[in-house]
């Protein structure tokens, strides 16, 4: 256990909070034995994970912030169509989709580059360019803080929706995330890659006879270097800057409402979702609002993509009155409520 550490390297945000207690956990077992003392009933506690969907809102925590970096890839079985792999909570989201596409599989390749741990991608579904983690997720262990045990939960009763998750509802604060069991699909010429957005068609027609010519095992790898490019043109490096990346939401609308709005904002651009709700685009909606590039106390809407929050300054608190700020101009404007994908740590 490390006393009085500051958060800031340990946030894609990159804010300044000092934690009273700082505890990395590499194994279950060490986890199990933190959450059986008297110490830890006595304290408030943070999970953090890659820290890049968590906000420090003041100058200091008091309490334990517990940093999951349980690493490792476990086979646990594989046949001709796929191979189910258990990884650990703490290992990079990217490591992942590296080893993934090294060995022919799929089902992760367009979610390269995005900032985090593996164990994160459970909790929040995350998701680009047409895929989402829940897709090849087939199950999620974890430590069940009430009942203080290990416990397996299946894709189904993880509850995953867009962005979504049990582990944001019923059982947040209460389930802790060790492990996480992908199926992942080999690939082959009747494997179907996610290449409906128009920026990676854009890139495609630009070299497809080149791309047709790729073997499929290439072809994996070529999606995700294009992916990676995309993001890259449009993205700050979280490496550098201070981002959590999309830090909102597009927003979901009801189709009476979405068509009450067109007559008044005929450029609002809208997709049916599966639920056959109208999902907007909550950049453009900050755009429209005049956020996009507007700077306050070293916080700002990314110049290249208004849905992407960057702080450059050391204020967590500069950062919560900057994103009120945006979602009550767009309340406002539209009278749609953004939700922030960043949890509030206070």
């Amino acid at each position: 256990m490390q006393e009085n550490i500051n958060l800031k390297p340990f946030t894609t945000l990159k804010t300044n909070c000092i934690a009273r207690y700082f505890m990395p956990i590499t194994t279950t077992y060490q986890l199990l034995n933190l959450i059986e003392t008297p110490f830890w009933d006595q304290c408030k506690h943070w999970i953090l994970g890659g820290g890049a969907n968590t906000l420090f809102c003041a100058e200091a925590f008091d309490g334990i912030v517990v940093k999951m970096e349980i690493p490792g890839f476990k086979i646990l079985s594989e046949d001709e169509i796929s191979l189910k792999v258990q990884v650990g909570a703490g290992e990079p989201w990217n490591n992942f989709v590296y080893w993934a596409a090294e060995r022919g599989l799929g089902g992760v390749e367009n979610l390269i580059d995005i900032p985090g741990t593996v164990g994160t991608s459970a909790v929040s579904n995350i998701g680009a360019y047409g895929q989402e983690a829940s897709t090849s997720i087939s199950e999620v262990i974890g430590v069940n803080l009430e009942t203080k045990t290990i416990q397996k939960l299946t894709k189904e009763e993880c509850q995953f929706a867009y962005r979504e998750s049990i582990f944001k509802h019923e059982l947040q604060d209460q389930f802790i995330v060790t492990h996480i069991i992908f199926e992942l699909k080999k690939v082959n010429d009747d494997y179907q890659f996610a290449i409906e957005y128009a920026d990676i068609q854009k890139v495609l027609s630009e070299k497809k006879s080149d791309f047709d010519q790729l073997s499929s095992f290439e072809k994996l790898r070529e999606i995700s270097q294009i992916i990676s490019d995309i993001r890259a043109s449009k993205l700050p490096d979280y490496y550098t800057i201070g981002t959590a990346g999309s830090y909102r939401k597009n927003p979901e609308i009801g189709l009476p409402e979405r068509e009450k709005l067109s007559i008044q904002f005929p450029e609002l651009k809208a997709h049916l979702t599966e639920q056959e709700t109208m999902k907007l685009s909550a950049g453009q909606l900050i755009e429209l609002c005049g956020w996009k590039g507007k700077e306050e106390n070293g916080v700002k809407m990314y110049e290249k993509h208004a849905l992407i929050l960057v702080n450059e300054g050391e204020s967590g608190a500069a950062v919560l009155d900057y994103a009120r700020k945006v979602e009550e101009s767009v309340f406002s404007k539209f009278g749609i409520q953004l939700e922030p994908e960043v949890r509030y740590c206070y």
